[in-house]
């Protein structure tokens, strides 16, 4: 099977909040974590299914830094999730500021593998 990502995916569990442009402005949003992540988008699990193309506004948790980043991504796919209720959902980043990709490089490569000097 050929994987067509072009960014590497590290799979861990971060604490997310998700919002859509609806309901940015109301209540806490909808709790979930991350399966896997990577500098270009997130696989989420979360208890409510988005429709494909909607666009989210995620707080991201990056255990071990204690830092908060704040995405906006699409809905790429969606799909039911391994236990009764939870649903997966591919997100696809977009907009993300120099602070933001910095952050997630840090994250993700800085611990084992070391940061890379070319980052796709």
């Amino acid at each position: 099977m050929f994987d067509r990502r072009k960014r590497h995916r590290f799979v861990e569990r971060n604490d997310v909040l998700v919002r859509t442009a609806v309901d940015r402005y109301q209540g806490a949003g909808l709790a979930a974590h991350t399966y896997d992540l990577s500098t270009g988008g997130a696989r989420i699990v979360a208890s409510k299914a988005y429709p494909v193309g909607t666009a989210l506004r995620i707080h991201l948790r990056l255990d071990g830094l204690g830092q908060v980043v704040a995405l906006e991504g699409d809905v790429r796919w969606t799909r039911p999730g391994a236990g009764e209720g939870l649903f997966e959902i591919g997100v696809e980043f977009r907009r993300l500021t120099s602070q933001t990709v910095l952050a997630l490089i840090r994250h993700l490569y800085g611990r084992n593998e070391g940061i890379p000097t070319i980052v796709s």
